[in-house]
């Protein structure tokens, strides 16, 4: 008999087993401890009293993980993680899990659900699709781990801009911010942000918000950037991306990782950019959404 519960009546410690065999045999290792899985919740705002557990008789068998904020004035729903036992894949209980946490969703009065799927996860998004989700873009995430060569990045006929460090919750004022970004690349999924503002004049005409994360030693370990935008028809877009891009990959002859999480991929400026400078592919996802 399958039955639902709030993945908050687990044990901590049965929460993380759970979450390691729901996505056991994935196509990216996501095994997490109990430290990170608490991390991960509270920094991108995951519910664990309104997230549930699929079970089978008594046994946990699945999850759907879900997080919720208001936004643009419409509350919404993230499914953070999805995920079924091994033993238990094949049986139809992702279709049952996906629908109870829809039906789940309306209960709460969310207007809009947002998820992401890997783009090789080909069985999940058609399970998505079926149940009403959309694909509303498509996002790409790179990365780049040596010293770092900026020279394309110098224009020929460079502007001055000011560019200036603000807060992150400021890039939400700004009309061409991504407001329905992926969940985690939006202002409010990430600890210790750091945000820049490009400005031309008076004029705010570009943003960029990334993490700086360092090891024990105080040493700068990576750095990861979720949004790099320019204002939509400025014919000077791309020296604004450059700008801003210069300022977030610095110091230049450092070797760190550096990351681009979920970029949108249609953001084809930002894209080439980042390539031109030795930033390469590991990720690809499908962002979907459905309107309830």
């Amino acid at each position: 008999m399958i039955t639902y519960d709030k993945m908050s009546k687990l044990s901590a410690v049965d929460m993380v087993a759970l979450w390691n065999k729901g996505f056991e045999g994935y196509y990216i290792p996501i095994d997490m401890n109990l430290d990170r899985f608490l991390a991960r919740a509270v920094s991108e705002g995951l519910s664990l009293e309104h997230s549930l557990v699929v079970y089978d008789q008594d046994e946990p068998i699945g999850f759907a993980m879900n997080g919720f904020r208001v936004v643009d004035g419409k509350k919404v729903a993230w499914n953070g993680g999805t995920g079924i036992s091994s033993e238990h894949r094949g049986k139809g209980i992702g279709k049952l899990l996906i629908e109870r946490n829809l039906q789940y969703y309306r209960e709460l009065e969310v207007d809009i659900a947002l998820l992401e799927a890997l783009v090789q996860n080909e069985r999940a998004i058609k399970l998505y699709r079926n149940a009403g989700y959309d694909i509303i873009e498509r996002l790409i995430s790179l990365q780049h781990t040596e010293a770092l060569d900026v020279s394309p990045l110098r224009s020929a006929n460079p502007r001055p801009y000011a560019i200036r460090k603000g807060q992150p919750s400021e890039v939400k004022e700004l009309s061409f911010y991504k407001i329905f970004a992926s969940w985690q690349t939006q202002w409010s999924s990430t600890k210790d942000l750091e945000c820049l503002i490009v400005s031309d004049g008076n004029e705010a005409v570009g943003y960029a918000y990334y993490k700086r994360a360092y090891g024990q030693d105080g040493k700068l370990t990576s750095i990861a950037l979720y949004q790099c935008e320019s204002m939509p028809g400025r014919a000077d877009a791309v020296d604004i991306l450059k700008a801003a891009i210069s300022e977030v990959v610095d110091p230049l002859e450092l070797h760190c990782k550096r990351l681009a999480i979920n970029l949108r991929k249609s953001n084809e400026e930002l894209i080439g950019l980042l390539e031109s400078i030795g930033f390469t592919s590991f990720a690809e996802q499908v962002h979907m959404k459905i309107q309830l």
